[in-house]
């Protein structure tokens, strides 16, 4: 009974501290000579976006931080079309916050798992459009076009975007696990010139990061060989 008052307790802590944060910044504009009430109400309305901002993200942080050990430490072994319990913290969490990205990709894989494919398209889309430049959920969204949606030359065209310059990864074992699913959708198009854009950076990654990577991780023609 107790654990029910813990978010009640937690929430009205939180309102205090912010109310006694935007109080504390009107007071210290009242010492400026000369600040008016206009600049102050500006002042005090930009503090509170920036304290709600850095509430809500902590919020979802939080939030995901519940439910992600217990996906990999408790469910690891079962299917990913049994963690429908994600669903509705994973929308709380990208309320909160749309710039955390791998609650896209893991929500969009359980709802297309479910046959819920137009509600895992839309989630894999949206996740793009608040991060365009998040490697992952490019191929994210590449790879569910490729295998849920019938759309290969879509996928093809979300993939050749993954593959640029200005793409932000989180480290380079994510970089080749994805490069490695670019290349199969770019083989399937029959774009071989993309692919041997992306063979060449996986060779590179290898050479880099080669230790890192898992053994099945260097058969990048997919012939069940180690290219090296």
């Amino acid at each position: 009974m107790e654990d029910r008052f813990i978010p009640v307790r937690l929430i009205a802590g939180v309102a205090l501290c912010l109310a006694l944060a935007l109080c504390g910044q009107a007071m210290a504009d009242g010492l400026v000579p000369d600040a008016s009430g206009v600049d102050t109400n500006r002042a005090v309305g930009r503090a509170a976006s920036s304290y709600l901002t850095g509430i809500k993200t902590y919020a979802a942080a939080a939030l995901w931080n519940r439910i992600h050990p217990v996906f990999h430490n408790y469910y690891g072994g079962e299917v990913l079309s049994e963690h429908r319990y994600m669903l509705t913290t994973i929308a709380a969490v990208q309320a909160l916050d749309p710039h955390l990205i791998f609650s896209y990709s893991v929500g969009a894989w359980i709802l297309a798992k479910n046959d819920r494919v137009d509600e895992a398209m839309d989630m894999a889309r949206r996740g793009v459009a608040e991060n365009p430049d998040s490697g992952l959920l490019l191929m994210n969204l590449a790879q569910l076009s490729m295998l849920f949606d019938d759309d290969l030359p879509g996928a093809a065209e979300v993939a050749e975007v993954g593959i640029g310059d200005d793409i932000v990864w989180t480290d380079l074992v994510e970089k080749h696990d994805s490069y490695s699913i670019f290349g199969a959708i770019f083989r399937a198009a029959g774009r071989d010139d993309l692919d041997a854009i992306v063979q060449e950076e996986l060779e590179r990654i290898d050479e880099e990061a080669g230790a890192l990577i898992a053994p099945d991780g260097h058969d990048h023609d997919h012939d069940g060989v180690p290219d090296h």
